[in-house]
């Protein structure tokens, strides 16, 4: 009797390739044969170019899966995606090869969404200047600002702009938001959250929050033209996607507002360089792609991945 062949799977997921032997159990030796890929951020088209046609099945980060990538993959049929933004997976194209995309959309809206309230915190109290000011025995009272009726605007009610909103119940802010999707009527109800135009959130509000997909309508949301909207004291927070600002116009915006500010955990161009002007601005609380990584919902995130992987595979 023949042996049933093996699906071979590829896994180049940063977070996940370090600690996969802790995770190995869920796969069964006689169905599958994996592949650990290390990568610093994810892989180039030209990477899977040439090793895409060995595997049924691909365990990926932000790896770069393109038309051309997919003309070679004439195995491939499932890409698990670790994490929610599949903005880097030619859709259409799979579509056409028949390959199944699968995420995990609600893995790290808790993460996510304290990151952004801990950045804004952190910025509106100067916690961060004043750390650093006390640790070189300094003694600062410096005078910070409170979420008390300041005007919140969140651009994207998924599960992430759901979540801040949330957290930002106590906080007694007056509350906007704008999304593509019809938002649920209760849940605006509940949080006082007024559905409103992305320009009256550009032109009235305080904090403006982007928590929204990455795709061709919102590339650069914020731009030179929007930014000018703004109020010179506008606190932006982006813990969404890189591009959904124009890195440059926002550097730019901030040099000349010195009373405006910025709360960044992703960027156009990452890792950022030691030349990135970012560094040198002091209205910025600047984070590393980090706002997902805490320890619960990274493992759920894990699981969620590879029983993804696993189910379509069987199909």
């Amino acid at each position: 009797m023949k042996n049933k062949k093996k699906f071979k799977i590829l896994v180049s997921a940063i977070p996940l390739v370090p600690v996969f032997r802790n995770y190995r159990k869920y796969f069964d030796k006689k169905k599958f044969l994996i592949d650990l890929k290390r990568t610093r951020q994810f892989l180039s088209e030209n990477e899977l170019i040439k090793i895409i046609k060995n595997y049924d099945g691909v365990i990926c980060g932000d790896d770069e899966f393109t038309h051309k990538v997919f003309s070679k993959a004439k195995k491939l049929k499932v890409i698990s995606k670790w994490g929610t933004g599949i903005n880097s997976i030619d859709l259409d194209t799979a579509k056409k090869h028949n390959i199944k995309v699968c995420n995990t959309p609600s893995a790290f809206s808790y993460s996510v969404a304290t990151m952004a309230m801990a950045m804004i915190l952190a910025y509106q109290r100067k916690l961060i200047i004043n750390h650093n000011l006390v640790r070189k025995n300094k003694w600062p009272k410096l005078l910070g600002e409170t979420l008390l009726n300041k005007k919140v605007g969140i651009i994207g009610l998924g599960n992430i702009g759901k979540k801040i909103f949330q957290m930002m119940s106590g906080f007694e802010t007056i509350n906007f938001a704008n999304d593509l999707k019809k938002i649920n009527r209760n849940f605006l109800n509940k949080f006082n959250i007024k559905q409103v135009s992305k320009d009256k959130i550009f032109k009235d509000c305080n904090i403006i929050i982007t928590a929204c997909d990455l795709n061709n309508s919102s590339y650069h949301l914020i731009n030179k033209k929007n930014l000018r909207k703004m109020r010179n004291d506008v606190l932006i927070v982006n813990i969404s996607r890189g591009p959904l600002i124009d890195n440059i116009a926002l550097i730019d915006f901030l040099k000349k507002n010195k009373k405006a500010g910025a709360c960044l955990d992703v960027f156009e161009k990452e890792p950022l360089n030691r030349n990135n002007k970012f560094l040198k601005l002091s209205n910025c609380v600047l984070g590393s792609h980090n706002a997902f990584n805490t320890t619960d919902e990274v493992e759920k995130t894990h699981i969620n991945t590879i029983k993804n992987i696993i189910k379509n595979l069987r199909q």
